[in-house]
């Protein structure tokens, strides 16, 4: 089954952002931070927060919401329901950190399973 990240599944909005941090739900790891609200809506939505204190380089910002994307992508069809997610990268990561990275995201998603 193919699974494609479209535009339906982006928080693209300053308002749509907001809202998630006003439902102040969160859960943190080493190297994310996930706020999520559940949404009413067909399919989960992403948001991506990763500042220039994290990584002064572009192309290492990149890297790490590429892979959060498409760690996203992967897991979020055998979500019980549609939530509105927003992913903080809090600490650098690399392909190092791959496995890791992995691990952390379908630990703080857990509760999101059926």
């Amino acid at each position: 089954m193919v699974q494609r990240f479209t535009q339906a599944h982006r928080l693209k909005k300053a308002d749509e952002f907001s809202s998630v941090f006003l439902f102040r739900r969160s859960k943190s790891g080493v190297y994310l931070k996930i706020y999520y609200k559940p949404n009413e809506l067909p399919n989960s939505r992403l948001g991506l927060i990763t500042s220039k204190r994290i990584a002064k380089r572009a192309n290492k910002r990149n890297y790490m919401k590429r892979l959060t994307r498409e760690l996203f992508r992967q897991n979020n069809a055998d979500w019980l329901k549609s939530y509105d997610v927003v992913v903080k990268v809090i600490k650098l990561f690399t392909h190092d950190n791959y496995s890791e990275i992995i691990n952390e995201f379908k630990l703080l998603t857990k509760s999101f399973y059926k």
